[in-house]
């Protein structure tokens, strides 16, 4: 008896362990949270099933925001960076670190998959000016302490709203400043200044709402996909339900084979 103790017991930890490891996790620590939200928005934590997102939920790394038309959402950082996203967009926090007491190891990335968003930063680039970027499938955007829109259409159109922000892709770096609005149209051309009445119609077209760039702490929140998973089980939900499976198997069938000491 004391055998099948010891297997069980076993079996819950390799199981147990696996959903840690290889599952998505929230054990890391929230430094961003929803503000606001208005319509349908949607998160997922890598390739987690998206679910509604609520004002509150708070943000980890690897997950994705996604507003439908006629919705938005505003997102706020520790540091105070905040970023609201019009309609249509999608957009990834990918890895984001922020620590008061060493700000000169702040590390912020983003990445804008589709649509638009209007930024403005906080403390994360106080000490490091290229701690944090917004990537693109067309250029990284970097931004040195600033406020900018900047809206995916194919081509990629920024307006730098204050401050100054460098344009990077495979044919280099291009710095823009403050009032000025720039265009790339392929990831292997650099980053041109072009006239307002140039900008199609509807872009840099934001819902109305403040952004202040003030340090917050992230009220406590459900995370934004928590216990949420999609498609087929992985190996880390196969190997949880094989260990419930194996405690109920050796909980109801005597008969199960053990060898003694």
């Amino acid at each position: 008896m004391l055998h099948i103790f010891r297997f069980l017991a076993f079996v819950l930890v390799v199981g147990f362990a696996a959903l840690a490891v290889s599952g998505p996790s929230f054990a890391q620590r929230a430094q961003g949270y929803v503000q606001e939200v208005s319509g349908n928005v949607t998160g997922q934590v890598g390739t987690g099933q998206p679910a509604k997102v609520e004002k509150g939920q708070t943000l980890v790394n690897n997950t994705t925001i996604t507003t439908a038309a006629q919705s938005f959402a505003v997102l706020k950082f520790e540091d105070g960076t905040a970023v609201l996203l019009k309609e249509n967009t999608s957009f990834q926090v990918q890895n984001y670190t922020y620590n008061p007491k060493a700000p000169e190891n702040a590390n912020a990335i983003f990445n804008l998959v589709r649509g638009g968003l209007r930024m403005i930063t906080g403390l994360v680039t106080s000490r490091n000016r290229d701690a944090l970027k917004v990537a693109t499938p067309l250029a990284t955007i970097g931004i040195r302490g600033t406020e900018f829109i900047a809206e995916l259409v194919n081509p990629l159109y920024i307006q730098v709203i204050n401050g100054v922000i460098s344009i990077t892709n495979g044919a280099g770096t291009v710095l823009f400043s403050v009032g000025q609005t720039a265009v790339v149209t392929s990831s292997t051309t650099l980053g041109g200044l072009i006239p307002m009445n140039q900008v199609p119609p509807g872009v840099f077209q934001m819902p109305n709402v403040p952004l202040t760039p003030v340090p917050t702490t992230v009220p406590p929140g459900t995370p934004v996909g928590a216990g949420v998973l999609g498609g087929a089980p992985g190996t880390a939900a196969l190997v949880g339900a094989a260990a419930v499976a194996g405690v109920a198997a050796a909980s109801e069938n005597k008969a199960t084979t053990v060898h003694h000491d």
